[in-house]
């Protein structure tokens, strides 16, 4: 798009807390989440380096907006890229969820980035809404559970092999409990690194235990750690967090010295179970397979009742010609921004 094009919109980045929350509380009430709200990008902007800021604009009587992770390029001071929380973001719509945004706003986002030097986009789509930016790709599938159909229906969508395990658990005594006061954060964390160890999961899956302990901490995240024990040991935990109309199953880990029970099935239980009595949000999301394959985590997930959705990831490039030059020398491996690829 050349930068002498007319626009209609005028686009902007808002990094004041106050203003961002007082959009995300205003027009951006019925459709942000928790990987919108600026704490939470804040601590994921501190986490890996990067300066937080919510794009907006107007146009057409509505509003859009998108929370970025602006990352510095070594070397090249007057550029950067930007990606998004470890999450799920997507662009916020001040209309209805169904309902796309201008094409103006698009434009505007895209102006707006290019004059602060943003080469290059990496987003992440919301389960419950279109994606919308430039450079979206289908990349597989992620998982949601209806809370509003109610208990019964939730316990009709379990799998047969589900409700057994359950059952065959709850008679060989293991419980689940909710730790409101995150009393046992760091048994939890340690778990995790564990579980991530054993999976062989990539670095940047390690999180340090300050981050989850401030994402626990943080109002906006509504968040609880779930515990399944097996007698005097815990067996697996779960972190959750609970937007405005959607919670979100976080992180999770499991300790296979300590039961032979598949106890996360337990945890996950519990954890729907009370957010249908609460009544106070319409979704869980799950999230998918690895990458939003069809893999045994993927149906593990289904095993629950939940419902696949379009997962797609947004590598968009704003400035093609920096886009290039920086990536001379790179392989295309398939890795996003390509010159950050770590051959």
């Amino acid at each position: 798009m050349p930068l002498s094009a007319a626009f209609s919109a005028e686009a902007r980045i808002v990094t004041d807390v106050a203003e961002w929350t007082a959009l995300l509380e205003g027009p951006f009430r019925d459709t942000a989440d928790i990987y919108h709200q600026p704490a939470f990008v804040g601590l994921e902007a501190r986490r890996i380096g990067a300066e937080p800021g919510l794009v907006v604009v107007e146009a057409g009587g509505h509003m859009a907006a998108i929370s970025l992770l602006f990352r510095p390029i070594a070397g090249h001071p007057e550029l950067c890229d930007a990606t998004c929380v470890y999450g799920y973001n997507g662009l916020l719509f001040s209309g209805p969820a169904t309902e796309a945004a201008p094409r103006a706003a698009i434009e505007a986002i895209e102006r707006v980035l290019y004059l602060r030097g943003c080469v290059a986009i990496f987003n992440r789509s919301h389960p419950l809404r279109p994606a919308q930016l430039p450079g979206r790709k289908l990349a597989g599938e992620t998982l949601l559970l209806d809370l509003g159909a109610g208990l019964a229906a939730y316990q009709q969508g379990l799998t047969a092999g589900h409700a057994y395990d359950l059952r065959r658990m709850r008679a060989a005594g293991l419980r689940a409990e909710l730790d409101e006061a995150g009393r046992h954060l760091p048994a939890f964390h340690e778990m995790y690194l564990a579980t991530m160890s054993r999976l062989s999961a990539a670095e940047g899956y390690r999180f340090p235990f300050e981050v989850i302990r401030e994402q626990f901490m943080m109002p906006s995240n509504a968040s609880q750690l779930w515990l399944a024990w097996d007698e005097d040991r815990l067996a697996a935990a779960g972190l959750f967090f609970r937007g405005h109309h959607c919670a979100h199953y976080h992180l999770s880990a499991s300790d296979r010295q300590a039961s032979r029970h598949p106890a996360t099935k337990l945890i996950l239980d519990a954890f729907i179970r009370s957010e249908i009595a609460s009544g106070r949000r319409a979704f869980l999301h799950l999230g998918g397979g690895v990458g939003g394959a069809v893999d045994s985590l993927n149906q593990f997930k289904r095993g629950f009742g939940a419902k696949p959705v379009p997962f797609l990831l947004t590598r968009w490039i704003v400035r093609p010609a920096d886009y290039d030059l920086l990536s001379e020398g790179h392989a295309d491996s398939g890795y996003f921004p390509r010159y950050r690829s770590p051959n």
